[in-house]
């Protein structure tokens, strides 16, 4: 199945580098652990990688295991992950965030509209958002082949 994705994975990879034009909203949304997260429209890094998932898409089950290595992967490079559990009722996100760990954020009232999910956002430390994907390749790809399907290192 890489075979046939390589070449799209590879464009899309290549298709970053451009400035950013939009910014990520200045959202707080809470978190699983009942904390206030810092705002979506900044980043403690370089840059981040927003990971907005629903519990009702099978996509996003289905991914959630590669997304948690990526997010190893990515901390070891430094770029900071942040996973946002929302476009369900409460008691579902809270279940879904409780995989991806405390600091995951509940989008309980569609604060952060997205067409589809997953999606994605990569965004500088000013929220400047560098590249922004919906859906994601389904295949046994390394988390360096998916860094670079974000344009990340």
């Amino acid at each position: 199945m890489f075979a046939v994705l390589a070449g799209p994975l590879l464009a899309l990879a290549c298709s970053g580098g451009e400035s950013p034009s939009q910014k990520l909203p200045d959202v707080r949304l809470p978190t699983y652990a009942a904390q206030q997260a810092a705002s979506l429209a900044s980043c403690s890094m370089a840059k981040c990688l927003t990971v907005y998932v629903a519990p009702w898409c099978g996509y996003c089950r289905a991914a959630t295991p590669m997304l948690l290595k990526l997010r190893r992967y990515l901390k070891d490079h430094g770029v900071e992950t942040r996973f946002v559990v929302g476009k369900d009722e409460t008691p579902a996100l809270r279940a879904y965030a409780e995989i991806f760990g405390p600091d995951t954020q509940l989008d309980i009232d569609d604060s952060l509209s997205v067409g589809g999910v997953p999606h994605f956002f990569v965004s500088d430390s000013s929220g400047g958002i560098v590249k922004e994907v919906s859906g994601i390749p389904m295949g046994d790809f390394s988390s360096a082949e998916m860094a670079a399907y974000f344009g990340l290192p």
